[in-house]
């Protein structure tokens, strides 16, 4: 891999990153449970909207914590190769 392709990955790594940690510092989530509770919240629509978007929100959760296990457990399988690598064009 050549030196830039490595410096953009790693660019790329820190923004997720920062990504994931912006997120994990935003409000909770849990401060829309005493919403919920309140009487006349929500119509029968906006309650079937409200559902969907917290079953959407707990897969893809669900999915970036398998991703990461994923990249993880990959790189560290990654074996380096310790002898120089043949000039480009050979």
């Amino acid at each position: 891999m050549e030196k830039h392709d490595i410096e953009h990955l790693e660019r790329k790594i820190h923004e997720l990153h920062k990504s994931l940690t912006a997120l994990r510092d935003q409000d909770p989530v849990t401060g829309v449970i005493t919403i919920i509770h309140k009487p006349g919240w929500t119509s029968v629509a906006e309650q079937a909207f409200f559902t969907g978007i917290v079953d959407a929100m707990l897969m893809q959760t669900k999915t970036l914590s398998a991703l990461k296990q994923v990249l993880l457990s990959g790189a560290t399988k990654v074996e380096l190769n310790p002898q120089p690598l043949p000039p480009l064009g050979s």
